[in-house]
């Protein structure tokens, strides 16, 4: 398994609970837009997407568009 920078360890150790759930109202929403949109999120974009709920990634990574091949190695 890959090792964590040291951004996203300090990320992680940082994050509040108000935080979190700050980070999953936030996931909620893309959610729920992307659905609106009509289109369907795979286990990769789940596993992106808790990556960002528990402050191991930054909103900009979080929203950062992925190409194809990386939600299959995800």
């Amino acid at each position: 398994m890959a090792e964590r920078g040291s951004h996203e360890t300090e990320l992680s150790k940082t994050i509040s609970g108000a935080e979190r759930d700050r980070r999953v109202a936030t996931v909620n929403y893309a959610r729920t837009s992307v659905g609106l949109e009509g289109f369907s999120r795979s286990a990769a974009d789940e596993k992106h997407a808790q990556r960002f709920i528990n402050g191991e990634i930054a909103l900009a990574d979080f929203v950062q568009p992925r190409s194809a091949s990386a939600h299959s190695k995800a």
